[in-house]
């Protein structure tokens, strides 16, 4: 059943919000800063204000309603960089070196550190660095056309054609790595509105971590249309590397929903464990298929000279989620109870999967989330 909150109840619940936000960031990125007053304002020019004299910290309700909450957070962090100048150098360097030292302290990712207020063109220029490059497009259109091929019901054609495009991904990234003096990340929040994150999808997040150049993070966040918070899955790493972790996020999900629904009848134990036996047993053999392409392609001899960049690229993007996390902790799948049998079936079907559906948004049933 649907809840209407009026827009009075949800400011307020904004506020209080607000409220446990600023406190989190002080203690996560370990700044002494008294909680501000906290208004939420109707101007569609200026979507924060930190008012020095009044120690008023303003957002703009048309910021809050139309931009997700992590945006809303970076922008309140920009502000707290205000109030920190405030304190620590009585406001005197609003947006110079000592700004931009508080920007860093608070974790104010570059794009939300121009100076004056936050207006609108701030955040509008900040939501377009998520665009994929020109050569991402088009290393995605090879992948796609390598991964239709997995249509075949021969396979071995599938199979190889998820080896070649698992190749073309990690010799695009390399390449990236080579030639690119700038590492623009960005972050990609799958967000189910619910209260838990199944033991399934931890496990497709370790298999998305491992071999598709991604960072992933179990969190939660705030959806200020309900006035509630809800677990989520954070995705970090390049744009091309994010779009594609995420469409097999959805792939592979849909996929096992498939082959249970094809497959369950011949179980004949408690439903639930029987799934995610079946389910555990899928993902861990396509993870094995993956490693086995992956230990492949580690001993050729330009693998090795690799090595450095990767571990450089590694670091930096370390330090991009250390900005939205400074205080990252493992999250646990936990053990599940499973059955030895359906598990063993559930991987042997696992070592046959193939991302097979174009990324570019040709099969509903999937999601078509990118643009080709």
């Amino acid at each position: 059943m649907t809840v209407n909150i009026r827009m009075d109840q949800l400011q307020a619940l904004w506020l209080r919000q607000l409220d446990h936000e600023h406190e989190d960031i002080c203690l996560s990125h370990n700044v002494g800063l008294p909680t501000p007053i906290f208004e939420i304002t109707d101007s569609q020019k200026i979507y924060g204000r930190w008012h020095t004299s009044s120690g008023i910290l303003s957002l703009s309700r048309h910021l809050i309603l139309q931009h997700s909450w992590s945006v809303v957070l970076q922008v309140l962090k920009h502000e707290m960089a205000h109030q920190l100048c405030t304190f620590l150098h009585g406001g005197a360097t609003a947006h110079g070196v000592g700004f931009q030292e508080a920007c860093e302290r608070l974790g104010v990712l570059p794009e939300f550190r121009r100076p004056g207020v936050v207006v609108p063109e701030m955040v509008e220029a900040a939501a377009a660095r998520s665009e994929l490059s020109e050569s991402g497009r088009k290393c995605l259109a090879k992948i796609e056309k390598l991964l239709a091929l997995g249509r075949s019901v021969n396979e071995h054609e599938a199979a190889l054609a998820m080896e070649k495009a698992n190749e073309l991904l990690a010799k695009y990234h390399l390449q990236g790595l080579e030639e690119s003096g700038e590492h623009r990340y960005a972050c990609v929040v799958i967000d189910r509105k619910k209260k838990k994150i199944a033991g399934y999808q931890k496990h497709i997040c370790s298999i998305l971590q491992e071999f598709f150049y991604v960072r992933i993070v179990l969190s939660q966040l705030y959806d200020p249309g309900r006035g509630d918070s809800f677990k989520t899955i954070e995705l970090f790493g390049t744009r091309e590397n994010v779009a594609i972790a995420e469409y097999c996020f959805h792939f592979l999900e849909n996929r096992l929903a498939l082959l249970w629904s094809a497959n369950k009848d011949r179980f004949r134990g408690a439903v639930q464990t029987e799934k995610n036996s079946y389910f555990l047993g899928l993902l861990r053999g396509f993870s094995q298929k993956l490693r086995e392409q992956k230990n492949s392609r580690t001993e050729e001899p330009a693998a090795a000279q690799a090595g450095a960049l990767i571990l450089a690229e590694e670091q930096r993007l370390a330090w991009f989620v250390g900005m939205r996390f400074p205080r990252l902790r493992r999250a646990s799948a936990g053990g599940a109870k499973v059955y030895g049998e359906t598990y063993r079936e559930g991987m042997e079907t696992g070592r046959q999967i193939t991302l097979n559906e174009g990324i570019a948004g040709r099969n509903p049933v999937f999601g078509g989330l990118l643009s080709s």
